[in-house]
């Protein structure tokens, strides 16, 4: 019953966050919306900001399962140019990641600096996550080497993130979805990826598929055990 009753709260945080924005939401609002006392969410989660890290942690989790599966059905989905466009693609998707991603600047500074204080290793997990994906990628033959591992992170890294918060800044644009995902997954596949990419890929997929799995574990041992702090 109690984690019913999270699952609960985390459910009306995510369809306000949506609807109105993080800085709007009150545990009062999540409270009303959960049909419970206010002191109930206080029960489960410590504060405002552990809730919302807990609500994206759950959606980073679903979407960690969403890759699981796409790598087990097509290897070429490892790709780092497949991975950034699916994860654009994604992100587009899941409303709750996307207000995160793509809404106010300042509730993605907000919960960032938040979770460095509450969650850091789990931060620092995940980004070795996708720094170890890559190095397995090299160590194949699938991503450049002319890189250090650091700079390449970064790089990939900033790639993504440009194309998916310039979306609000370019009001006057008129590019599909797809298309924009599309221009992404080139650059990447221009500026990471070696010439011989696609038939390396297959053979880097059960250590890819490691490396997701333990990071999902991560995410889920983080998102029950701040369900009961």
């Amino acid at each position: 019953m109690s984690d019913e009753r999270a699952e609960r709260i985390l459910d009306a945080a995510g369809e306000l966050l949506v609807a109105w924005g993080y800085r709007r939401v009150t545990i009062e609002d999540v409270a009303r919306r959960a049909g419970i006392g206010k002191g109930t969410v206080y029960l489960h989660f410590g504060s405002k900001e552990l809730l919302f890290l807990t609500v994206i942690m759950r959606e980073q989790a679903r979407l960690v399962d969403r890759f699981l599966a796409a790598f087990e059905a097509d290897p070429s989905r490892a790709l780092p140019s497949e991975m950034a466009r699916l994860t654009y693609l994604w992100v587009h998707e899941d409303p709750i990641i996307h207000v995160i991603v793509t809404g106010d600047p300042e509730t993605l500074g907000a919960l960032t600096r938040s979770g460095a204080d509450h969650v850091g290793p789990l931060i620092k997990a995940r980004w070795q996550t996708v720094g170890d994906y890559l190095e397995v990628l090299r160590e194949h033959g699938v991503v450049r080497g002319d890189l250090d591992p650091e700079a390449r992170l970064h790089a990939y890294a900033a790639v993504l993130t440009g194309f998916l918060t310039i979306d609000p800044y370019r009001t006057d644009d008129e590019m599909p979805l797809q298309a924009r995902a599309d221009a992404l997954a080139l650059t990447v596949k221009a500026a990471f990826e070696t010439p011989d990419a696609a038939e390396r890929v297959s053979r880097a997929v059960p250590r890819v598929l490691e490396l997701y799995r333990n990071m999902r574990e991560l995410l889920v041992k983080e998102v029950d055990r701040q369900k009961l702090t």
